[in-house]
């Protein structure tokens, strides 16, 4: 894309983020979290649209559903049950029952709140997106509405709800699978998972084409023709898991569909994607448009940053202290690397951005941050993280005296500054750490092309499946692999597994960004997870290495709504 064309682009995007804001908030948000959503028995032309931007601001309401992705249960789920992030139990802080303890070691149960949350996502959104389909429908048989005007608009639904039900297939396998929102059943049953996949899949492959093929702003922040190839190419990419029969050629063709289309490309700043001001990246195929006045809901500062760190960017409210990365992934990354960043030391903050924030923190004025509540050093004193010290030692995320990225133990006395802290998108000064206004990449650029080298990988063809890869190391400032092989990020000690230099580099481009459990079990990886938590896990910690971790269980509250829903192996009914 040229310069005065991605410009003006960027421009227009920016006038109809705050348009699709609008929409979003004025489109009907009646979307239901549960399967018994109340039925009604007559339509009158009063309960629908007349005109097409009233169409569009209905389209609304389905999108409102993803503002959980990018922080709430969905992001917690793919990201905290794997290598690449932990919530220490700090004291009191972020005990929750134990809950973010057990998401971490494998041993969640029934009753966990996020195992509820991630059921109520998918659903919310799949029930939405049929109530929608219906009015447009119902518009059409009335004769108010043409069925070429309608299609448009439905096959873009269609597509929504494919999105929502591959989160649901993918976090829990077998679902109801509920399609029509007229004949809905309030205990509608639990079908196999190969079955909604087809089903899901089949409902694409006929929507996706009839979606726009514009990519400016018109469809930002929508599912256009390209991010509906995307959620195929992601479909398709966990086909195995998913139904046992891999489609390896089927992601190549899908992603083809976006590189061939020459719409994206790779933003010469990797974090030109997560700026706050991120609304024009040429690489965003599907983006949730946060802001922090009308769309909030991306909290991530909130929950990964300590108290302290409100002073170094004067945040309007204090943050949590929760979300950290683990030593041995942040080690993954090579200290060249632009993804990595720079350490502050006692001499200085640091100079580089990275995904994460490490080592001493300063404030906006330059001077360090200190920690009344962190944990003494002094010999005749044992470590307490919730007491004060009067000393006032310095906020740094590493180890008393040096910045090596060290959690001393899961909980429940995880030191108050232990652990490298995400800061892969950029913190604005004087913003709200609980209502973010960056942009959030469900689909970007990049990822589709390691997608598309790790089918080619599995397809025998890996030297072409090196090129794509080291295109996205030159952009991190990396030289060339000479082989995809390599130990994983997570077990130092192994030696090479095939592909395992591959695997590596999808997780350090792509950490943070709902695609580690993925990933990991996709590779057959997820149930290794005494090799990334043995370093400081307690011994009285239950510990999960079973393969029934692979799907969460569903929750307590719905197994009593819907005696029609069939557990999870592995867990209570």
């Amino acid at each position: 894309m040229k310069a005065k064309e991605k410009y003006n682009m960027k421009k227009s995007i920016f006038l109809i983020k705050g348009i699709l804001i609008v929409l979003i908030m004025a489109g009907f948000n009646q979307s239901c979290t549960n399967l018994d959503e109340e039925l009604y028995d007559a339509v009158t032309p009063d309960n629908f649209f007349n005109t097409e931007e009233e169409y569009v601001s209905a389209l609304g309401a389905a999108y409102t559903q993803f503002g959980d992705f990018a922080s709430n249960d969905p992001f917690s789920l793919q990201c905290v049950s794997t290598d690449e992030m932990v919530v220490p139990t700090r004291g009191q802080d972020w005990d929750d029952g134990g809950e973010w303890r057990r998401l971490h070691l494998h041993s969640w149960t029934y009753e966990d709140g996020y195992t509820n949350g991630g059921w109520n996502f998918g659903f919310g959104g799949v029930n939405t997106a049929n109530r929608l389909i219906y009015q447009f429908t119902t518009l059409v048989e009335s004769g108010q509405v043409e069925q070429a005007t309608a299609d448009a608009f439905i096959a873009e639904l269609k597509t929504v709800r494919g999105f929502f039900y591959w989160q649901l297939i993918d976090l829990y396998g077998n679902v109801p699978l509920v399609l029509d929102f007229a004949t809905a059943e309030a205990t509608p049953p639990t079908v196999d998972r190969a079955q909604v996949y087809a089903a899901i899949i089949s409902d694409l492959e006929e929507s996706v084409p009839k979606l726009s093929d514009a990519v400016d702003g018109t469809t930002y922040g929508r599912m256009n023709f390209y991010a509906g190839q995307t959620l195929l190419a992601k479909m398709y990419l966990n086909a195995e898991v998913y139904t046992g029969t891999a489609q390896w050629g089927k992601v190549v063709t899908a992603c083809d569909e976006v590189i061939d289309g020459n719409q994206y490309g790779l933003e010469s700043n990797y974090f030109a994607n997560f700026n706050e001001d991120n609304s024009g990246s040429g690489e965003f195929i599907f983006a949730i448009p946060y802001d922090q006045v009308f769309f909030g809901g991306f909290n991530l500062a909130t929950r990964t940053l300590h108290y302290g760190s409100q002073q170094t960017y004067n945040l309007t409210q204090q943050p949590w202290n929760g979300f950290c990365t683990l030593e041995e992934f942040y080690n993954s990354y090579d200290d060249a690397d632009l993804r990595k960043g720079d350490v502050g030391t006692v001499d200085g903050p640091a100079i580089r951005r990275g995904n994460f924030i490490a080592g001493y923190q300063y404030k906006a004025d330059g001077d360090m941050v200190t920690d009344d509540g962190f944990e003494s050093p002094k010999p005749d004193r044992q470590p307490a993280p919730l007491l004060g010290d009067p000393d006032g030692l310095p906020l740094n995320f590493g180890n008393i005296g040096s910045t090596q990225p060290t959690i001393n133990e899961l909980g429940p006395q995880a030191y108050r500054q232990s652990g490298v802290r995400i800061g892969k998108w950029e913190f604005g000064m004087g913003s709200d750490p609980g209502a973010m206004s960056n942009d959030y990449a469900v689909f970007r650029y990049a990822d589709v092309l390691l997608m598309k080298a790790e089918a080619l990988f599995h397809l025998g063809q890996a030297s072409e499946a090196l090129v794509l890869v080291n295109l996205v190391r030159a952009r991190a400032g990396l030289g060339d692999l000479v082989s995809l092989d390599g130990p994983l990020s997570f077990d130092v000690a192994a030696g090479d597994v095939l592909g395992g230099e591959l695997f590596n580099e999808i997780g350090r481009e792509m950490f943070s960004e709902n695609h580690r459990r993925q990933d990991l079990i996709r590779w057959g990886f997820f149930t290794d997870v005494d090799k990334w938590v043995l370093p400081f896990y307690n011994a009285g910690d239950v510990l999960t290495t079973s393969g029934h971790t692979t799907l969460f269980p569903v929750h307590r509250d719905k197994l009593d709504a819907n005696k029609n829903l069939v557990q999870n192996p592995g867990y209570t009914q």
